[in-house]
């Protein structure tokens, strides 16, 4: 949120987000899938008295946001998807992804006992020593991920992100890791939503394979992918682009 707060004020867009169940101070809800998660959107939007509302989401919220395009589409007025994962299934997809996240949602598929108890370790750094943890990322990734890494104002911004995510522990992130690696619960053929979607070549978070196959499965979707940018880089370089293209 605080990587997007500045561009949204700018533009004068309310901003609003959202933890997953587990995250922050979100409760985890057992069982859930990720076609679950659009009810979610609506209670609260209804809540807050939003009729009509546009849905961004960010590399693992990317699943989410094409749910949303799938089972709500009638309250959206746009949707975004930015490095946004892909369905692991297709040959090819973890291909280009780091190792750690790679071989994260390969256990997840095939051996969920195991993803979880490897997960509580990783859990405990992302909660207490966050700088680690970065300084291990930056040394998983290309230009110009690692250059934005550098910076101390994204460093600090990711470090109290990852400290808030796990919050409550680690249950909500295993949990989205299973639901990562298995079938979404709904083909991507059938959004009939229009999808903005904004990928970096150069990512290997989350490789640009999959943002590919998502441009190429959703039937209206207008992709644009940056051949010099990363993961967070894309992030830190093209939030405003996004939220002038939705805005529009």
């Amino acid at each position: 949120m605080q990587l997007a707060d500045r561009s949204a004020a700018r533009l004068n867009i309310r901003l609003i987000g959202i933890d997953r169940p587990g995250y922050g101070i979100s409760d985890f809800k057992p069982g859930r899938s990720l076609i679950d998660w659009p009810d979610d959107v609506v209670e609260l939007a209804d809540h807050i008295g939003l009729d009509r509302f546009k849905v961004l989401g960010i590399s693992g919220g990317g699943p989410y946001a094409a749910a949303c395009a799938h089972k709500i589409h009638h309250r959206l007025t746009a949707v975004g998807i930015g490095c946004g994962l892909g369905p692991i299934d297709p040959a090819g997809m973890l291909a280009e992804m780091t190792w750690i996240n790679r071989y994260g949602l390969k256990f997840a598929g095939r051996i969920p006992s195991l993803t979880k108890l490897m997960f509580w370790p990783l859990a405990y750094f992302l909660r207490h020593q966050p700088a680690k943890v970065l300084a291990s990322m930056a040394h998983l990734v290309r230009e110009p991920d690692r250059s934005v890494m550098r910076s101390t104002q994204v460093k600090k911004i990711m470090a109290a992100s990852f400290r808030e995510s796990m919050h409550r522990g680690p249950a909500g992130a295993i949990h989205d890791l299973l639901l990562y690696a298995k079938p979404w619960g709904f083909d991507l053929q059938d959004i009939r939503t229009r999808i903005y979607l904004w990928h970096g070549d150069k990512d290997d978070i989350v490789p640009s394979a999959m943002g590919r196959h998502l441009a190429a499965a959703i039937p209206d979707c207008l992709s644009v992918f940056f051949p010099e940018e990363g993961h967070f880089s894309l992030v830190v370089h093209q939030m405003e682009n996004f939220f002038r293209t939705l805005a529009a």
